[in-house]
């Protein structure tokens, strides 16, 4: 890592993560891959095999012990910093973007390198660390249109995994029904459709198949209660799927993170979502407003009792599925 032109910060969550990967995949392919580097912390970890091209630099902080982390980073990025003067770096959130992005700073005003230093922000509202990342940013890439924008935003759009992928092909004889929350946030989402399937009648339940995404941690618990209830043979469960097809389910149960919403609404609105209000700002409450205030999901949750038009034709506007292209050109120019 002598050489090091990019450096990509994310952590936290898969939120963060994989808008990062998706910008790492695509800035290796116009910059030299070996130029590069991507910093995450122990959950990260879990989404390196996403990166396409193995000569991109990576960095793995434990970040659990925020002081530790914040010496480990001084420690270790010191020298990085101090041979290479003009870096451009990319914070897409959590906690740990901002010592890095600070360090880089400081090597701005009291070592006169000329490191280009901005964030991305995924929800409506800034979450804690990039509200502090702002003012050390040149500039703020957000993904929610506003009327108006503060000085150093750009509108991009929202992150969106990549549609050229392999998709899953479902069977169109059943109404098929996907529930999905995120690997550590959906058992509250599961007690829900579990209350609702417990009222539906033996003969319309074998109408429905349903694709559950359940913690590994919770498992074998929650699968029990679905199979007491429902065919085993009509019921898949699975803690990440990357072949996800929005547009072959008939309902979708679902949180409203920033990704969430705009991966399925670019497809469909045949969902409801939930937002999860443990979170310290609520900012998935606030992504669901917006959309909810353009009529563009479903309002109440009722599982569907026939299937939806193959056909039918759907659009959203509000959607663009080109936002991390759009930063590349601001951050590669």
């Amino acid at each position: 890592m002598k050489k090091i032109k990019f450096i990509v910060i994310a952590g936290s969550s898969g939120g963060h993560i994989l808008p990062a990967i998706k910008y790492l995949n695509i800035i290796s392919k116009i910059k030299e891959p070996n130029e590069i580097l991507f910093i995450s912390n122990e959950i990260g970890k879990n989404y390196i095999e996403n990166i396409n091209d193995n000569r991109v630099n990576v960095l793995i902080f434990n970040s659990k012990n925020k002081f530790a982390y914040i010496l480990k980073i001084f420690f270790n990025l010191n020298s990085l910093f101090l041979f290479n003067r003009k870096i451009t770096l990319l914070g897409f959130g959590g906690f740990i973007t901002t010592p890095i992005l600070i360090i880089a700073k400081f090597f701005n005003i009291f070592f006169l390198s000329s490191n280009r230093i901005n964030i991305h922000e995924q929800n409506i509202i800034y979450g804690l660390a990039n509200k502090i990342n702002y003012f050390i940013a040149k500039n703020a890439f957000i993904s929610f249109p506003k009327h108006k924008m503060r000085s150093k935003e750009i509108f991009v759009g929202n992150f969106f995994i990549d549609r050229e992928r392999a998709k899953e092909k479902l069977d169109n004889n059943f109404i098929n029904i996907l529930l999905m929350g995120g690997s550590a946030g959906s058992l509250d989402l599961n007690k829900k459709m579990l209350k609702e399937i417990m009222v539906l009648n033996t003969k319309y339940l074998k109408k429905l198949k349903f694709f559950v995404q359940i913690p590994n941690s919770h498992l074998e618990i929650i699968k029990k209660k679905y199979i007491d209830l429902i065919d085993v043979n009509r019921c898949t469960f699975f803690s990440f799927k990357n072949d996800l097809n929005i547009k072959e389910y008939d309902f979708i149960l679902s949180r409203s993170g920033s990704g969430s919403i705009n991966e399925i609404l670019y497809y469909t609105n045949n969902v409801y979502f939930m937002p999860h209000i443990i979170s310290r700002d609520q900012h998935q409450k606030f992504n669901l407003n917006y959309f909810l205030s353009h009529n563009m999901s479903l309002k109440k949750f009722s599982i569907p009792n026939k299937k939806n038009t193959i056909n039918q034709f759907y659009f959203n506007s509000l959607i663009n599925p080109h936002s991390i292209e759009k930063i590349i050109c601001y951050t590669t120019r």
